[in-house]
């Protein structure tokens, strides 16, 4: 009996050692992707962060801003196009992609906050916004908060009411332990947690182009910085929501929201919602796709912006 309580005690003594070494390297750079000026990749220094962004064409702007996990490539199929007729800026959001997160909290005010400082830093004028999932929601906090009341924003199946973090997220982000557990993960489940949860999201593409997508979105999110970035601002998601909701009625920008018919995969009671509280608000429903819109209906995102930076100059 005693050589069992031993061993026990040895087990769980290993075992915290371990755990601890875990913790503590997950406060390191390791498994992440450098933040080094390329030729494909340009970066944009504000404040304490690294912040890489690409930016095609020439004219009116457009800014595109991911979701969460996400990255410059979630624009890959509309920013071609779009640069023909117009300056279209996008980044990684902090935490995410190849940016830095050294002082970011996790929050929607913040990922505004950045926003506001990429406009003035790279002089973009009354840019249309357009946000994805998390990136539609901090397009909202903006269309809530920003004294610009003349802005326009486009919403791609955004939460904008409710979210539920997985236990994933809730065990990720604990203090201390939680980069600690996103290194773990980034080396061992994050591929096939990845391939599950972006095939699941498509609706309409061929099985090769979603593989293509799918490994291209494993060496970007497997990232211990970004399976971190994405499970603390899972946890700050509803309290951000909940504060930013009750103030939809006071928006006066119009806003555009687009959605899928389905309702299980994607976000359209949320936008459905959010089009019957704002009057300022116009609502896109399209079919056979899910959640990855400007992906899988990339034609159709591409004509409606266009429709809407045309509006915006016949308005000014």
């Amino acid at each position: 009996m005693n050589s069992i309580k031993r061993l026990i005690k040895y087990c769980c003594s290993v075992l915290g050692v371990l755990l601890f070494i875990t913790a503590l390297l997950g406060y390191t750079n390791l498994g992440n992707l450098p933040t080094n000026e390329t030729q494909e990749n340009r970066f944009l220094t504000i404040g304490n962060e690294k912040i890489r962004f690409s930016q095609k064409g020439q004219g009116k702007d457009i800014l595109l801003i991911h979701g969460t996990p996400g990255s410059i490539e979630d624009w890959n199929e509309i920013m071609d196009s779009l640069s023909i007729d117009y300056r279209v800026t996008a980044f990684d959001r902090l935490g995410h992609g190849f940016s830095s997160s050294n002082q970011y909290n996790y929050h929607l005010k913040d990922n505004a906050n950045t926003v506001e400082n990429l406009i003035i830093h790279l002089n973009l004028k009354s840019p249309l916004i357009v946000g994805h999932s998390y990136g539609g929601s901090i397009a909202a906090y903006m269309a809530v908060n920003s004294e610009l009341k003349n802005r326009e924003y486009i919403l791609i199946d955004s939460p904008l009411y409710n979210y539920q973090p997985s236990n994933m997220y809730k065990l990720v982000a604990t203090p201390f332990l939680g980069k600690g557990m996103a290194l773990l993960a980034s080396y061992t489940i994050a591929d096939d947690q990845i391939k599950a949860g972006v095939s699941s999201l498509f609706k309409s593409l061929e099985k090769e182009t979603i593989n293509d997508l799918v490994k291209e979105r494993q060496l970007i999110w497997s990232q211990p910085k970004v399976i971190y970035s994405k499970s603390k601002e899972s946890m700050n998601y509803l309290t951000d929501l909940n504060s930013i909701s009750k103030k939809y009625k006071n928006i006066t920008s119009k806003i555009t929201l687009i959605t899928a018919k389905d309702s299980i995969n994607t976000f359209k009671n949320e936008c459905l919602k959010f089009n019957k509280e704002v009057s300022h608000s116009e609502l896109i429903i399209l079919d056979t796709t899910g959640h990855y819109i400007q992906l899988e209906k990339s034609s159709t995102v591409i004509k409606i912006i266009k429709e809407r930076m045309l509006q915006l100059d016949n308005l000014h």
